[in-house]
């Protein structure tokens, strides 16, 4: 158990934020113990559904203060040069709505990505985000609403949040705040992860929110935003919505079935949790049966969920287990109570007979490629995602 201190939050009771009602279903808990860069953050979650519309979220909502403090420490995002997106599909997305030259506004810039390929594309970008002590220099600090970041209303072309919706704490006025920005006819384009088709992403250790393609129709349409283009996201786990402030948007309609196939993702959502967790099992037992001695080097690349599952089994087969990434807010962190600071890959070049477990599941081939053209060979490269070697 970390020695760090823990900051903890006053977790309320909030109604459905579609439909308002209070009466929800509770469908399981989940707890996170969440390492930041100077103390670590409790994460309760009641996960629940609205029995009047379908609705999943989480029935208790944390302070503003504490969620601030958490994204300025703990959440990093996904940074260290390596676009995790689908650049082209939201350049073109955007190019589709917005005019050439069009102010547009990035609510939840990260690193400042995808806010410099707007301005490549000759558009009068613009992008803000809270978190601190990152490499993100070139992004505003703050959240939308607050006076030091503020763009002014009405003024942009279009609008854009990338995975940013799930996060808040109430969704209706944080969209209204966005609709706000954007000129009459123009357009906010969302994307968030789609809890009916891969609902594990949705339920992780942040996400307050979980939407459907209708549910986040619908909430659009509650703010003034009339929905003209749904489709898949530019993560493989996202959906995207396009829609136009309007003055006039009709409400939607009733969605039948919309509880009965929430429960069903959330039993889903269950059995991915622990077919990973086999994964990491399986992982590790094939560490254990390609390694030559307990001294052999592990290093699990990338510090996330799947380096936290597999790192205390590990430790149990091997003397030397450390975490790589190449994200410089990461590097030099504590991570799952291992002795050794997070480190660069760089850092291990010289390292002969290692075993590499790899943790990221968009780029797991693409690291194994690069642990392949290292001078010293490794002694195996697993995929910690799935459980096998590569």
């Amino acid at each position: 158990m970390s020695r760090r201190a823990l900051a903890t939050a006053d977790w309320r009771t909030v109604p459905c934020d579609l439909c308002g009602s209070a009466d929800l279903e509770t469908l399981g808990e989940r707890s996170h113990r969440v390492r930041g860069r100077t103390r670590d953050h409790e994460m309760t979650f009641t996960d629940a559904l609205c029995r009047a519309c379908g609705f999943v979220c989480a029935a208790k909502r944390p302070d503003g203060a504490f969620l601030m403090a958490y994204y300025r420490d703990a959440h990093v995002g996904h940074r260290g040069g390596e676009l995790h997106f689908n650049a082209d599909a939201r350049i073109g997305t955007v190019a589709r709505y917005a005019p050439p030259g069009g102010r547009v506004i990035e609510i939840g810039a990260n690193d400042g990505a995808f806010t410099a390929l707007l301005r490549e594309a000759g558009f009068d970008a613009f992008g803000f985000d809270p978190v601190e002590a990152d490499e993100a220099a070139a992004v505003t600090k703050g959240y939308l609403g607050a006076d030091e970041t503020a763009p002014a209303p009405g003024e942009a072309d279009a609008a854009v949040a990338y995975y940013v919706l799930e996060h808040v704490t109430d969704p209706r006025a944080w969209l209204c705040e966005v609709a706000r920005l954007v000129k009459s006819g123009g357009f906010v384009i969302l994307e968030v992860p789609n809890y009916e088709t891969h609902p594990e992403d949705s339920l992780n250790l942040e996400h307050l929110l979980h939407f459907t393609p209708e549910s986040l129709a619908r909430l659009a349409r509650q703010c003034g935003l009339e929905p003209v283009e749904a489709g898949a996201g530019t993560v493989a786990y996202g959906q995207s919505l396009v829609a136009r402030k309007r003055e006039h948007v009709a409400p939607s309609l009733a969605d039948p079935g919309a509880q009965d196939r929430a429960r069903a993702a959330y039993e889903a959502a269950r059995k991915a949790r622990e077919a990973r967790a086999d994964a990491a099992r399986r992982a590790t037992q094939l560490a254990a049966d390609a390694a030559e001695t307990a001294e052999t080097p592990v290093y699990l690349w990338g510090a996330n969920e799947y380096a936290e599952r597999a790192a205390p089994m590990l430790t149990a087969h091997f003397k030397t287990v450390q975490v790589l990434d190449k994200s410089p807010s990461k590097i030099g962190g504590e991570f799952a109570n291992l002795p050794a600071p997070v480190a660069h890959p760089d850092d291990t070049t010289a390292v002969q007979g290692a075993i590499f477990l790899v943790c990221s599941p968009n780029w797991n081939r693409q690291i194994a490629e690069e642990i392949g053209r290292r001078a010293n060979p490794a002694l195996a490269v697993i995929d910690a995602v799935t459980g096998e070697r590569l």
